[in-house]
């Protein structure tokens, strides 16, 4: 019980300092192959889900989250870019399995070109939603 107690806590800790310091919180669900991240902010919480395994794109499911902020004027074609560590941008090439536009629920599917193999990291850079300016959701590509 006490053991059960302590890891409670220390996963409570870790998602608040990262809500706090605004990065993204990386989980992996091995038996799906999916890494998703959350950052919170302004009454807005964006979910990005690295999907793996994408044999001729990149592709992420983004989802926004709220109770206090209206969601129907955010366009998912203009939201995000991606980007690895080398600099490099990759095209936006579809929107699939969106979501009605509704006041507080969206989620899609982006996909974009598939990323240079010798990347080491990837970064979707989400931009502008309820007034912040940037989220930043990476993952390593040698996972």
């Amino acid at each position: 019980m006490r053991h059960t107690l302590w890891l409670t806590i220390l996963v409570a800790s870790i998602g608040v300092t990262a809500l706090v310091l605004g990065e993204a919180v990386p989980a992996f669900d091995g038996s799906t192959g999916k890494f998703t991240q959350q950052v919170a902010g302004n009454g807005v919480t964006v979910t990005a889900t690295l999907l793996k395994d994408q044999p001729e794109s990149t592709a992420i499911m983004l989802a926004l989250d709220t109770y206090f902020v209206s969601l129907i004027r955010y366009d998912f074609e203009e939201l995000a870019i991606l980007r690895d560590d080398t600099g490099k941008t990759y095209p936006l090439t579809a929107v699939e399995q969106a979501s009605p536009r509704k006041l507080r629920y969206r989620q899609a599917v982006l996909r974009f070109g598939k990323v240079n193999p010798d990347a080491k990291t990837i970064e979707l850079i989400v931009k502008d939603v309820a007034g912040v300016k940037e989220r930043t959701f990476r993952w390593s590509t040698t996972n």
